[in-house]
């Protein structure tokens, strides 16, 4: 019973560094194609844009940043709760050792 708390506290716990590692390096990609192609094309194009064309990309930049958000905090919480998860377990499993260990 105690391996078997500890095999899963420590497959969550790898679970949980790996998610967070994952998210870690898609973050910057995440930002990347946000605040990235927006910018670029006005600035590429700013001597043939027309004075809507500017309310246009402004509502892009937007309607991305706010996809962003929702895509980041997605993937923050997924981590979050594997993070909590893990350390449930980890606490389980210590308790437990400590209850069957002999004083």
């Amino acid at each position: 019973m105690l391996r078997l708390q500890h095999r899963q506290a420590s497959a969550l716990a790898a679970e949980a560094e790996a998610l967070t590692e994952a998210y870690r390096r898609a973050t910057w990609v995440r930002f990347t194609l946000v605040f990235f192609p927006v910018p670029f094309v006005v600035v590429l194009l700013r001597l043939d844009l027309e004075s809507w064309h500017y309310y246009l990309a402004g509502a892009a930049y937007l309607g991305f940043s706010a996809l962003l958000y929702s895509l980041d905090t997605r993937a923050s919480d997924k981590c979050d709760e594997a993070v909590r998860s893990a350390g449930r377990a980890r606490q389980a499993y210590e308790l437990a050792s400590h209850s069957t260990s002999p004083l």
